[in-house]
């Protein structure tokens, strides 16, 4: 696979603008960085020249897109590896470390907790999947429906969201709309929410069409 090929196809390789003008790096560079830093002299002591890196860059990429990995789960990853390695982490490893194991039952009470923390915007989800699956329960039978009652329909919808590969990431919450008779937003204020509203769909149209064209 040529470096020309990975970085035009593969989103993980595509180089992102940095803030104060620093030179553009992708989302392996910055993994990279991040690895050198967590195991400093063990990492990159495994890389004897640049080919070497760009050879794990395209390696670690191509199975990312293969295992469907968001950016999410990469940086829960980094957290793990620094956890539980002492040394730097395989690539069997590292995606291990992305996506540990979770039963359906914890998924659920976390779906339920985070549901209730999304509602004063202090929500943290382990995994988009979950958050999707509970989107599709839908809050009203979380919270009021036993775990027992709602099993199999719970362990569907997580099951279904963990095998997609276009899920989109977690939507940053929408304030909520005030009770009626005490509306207060002005004007300009709704067209600045309209604008945010618009903005957060068409990233998200762009998130699916970079992973389709990943894929295809």
């Amino acid at each position: 696979m040529s470096k020309q090929l990975s970085t035009n196809s593969n989103p993980f390789l595509i180089p992102k603008p940095m803030p104060d003008g620093l030179r553009p790096l992708s989302i392996m560079d910055r993994l990279f960085n991040k690895l050198d830093g967590n195991y400093p002299h063990k990492w990159r002591s495994a890389f004897t020249s640049e080919q070497a890196i760009q050879n794990w860059r395209e390696s670690w990429a191509e199975a990312f897109i293969e295992e469907a990995l968001t950016p999410h789960e990469i940086k829960a990853g980094i957290v793990a590896c620094r956890k539980i390695y002492d040394w730097p982490p395989s690539l069997t490893e590292f995606i291990r470390a992305c996506r540990p194991t979770l039963s359906h039952e914890q998924a659920h009470a976390e779906a339920v907790k985070q549901m209730r923390l999304r509602e004063e915007g202090q929500d943290h989800w382990s995994s988009p999947a979950i958050y999707w699956a509970a989107v599709k329960i839908g809050a009203f039978d979380l919270f009021n429906v036993p775990y027992a009652v709602i099993k199999q329909r719970w362990q569907r919808a997580l099951d279904e969201a963990m095998a997609r590969t276009d899920l989109p990431e977690i939507p940053p919450r929408l304030a909520a709309l005030p009770p009626p008779g005490r509306t207060t937003t002005t004007i300009e204020q709704g067209r600045k929410r309209m604008e945010e509203i618009m903005a957060r769909f068409c990233t998200a149209k762009v998130i699916h069409k970079r992973i389709e064209e990943a894929l295809s």
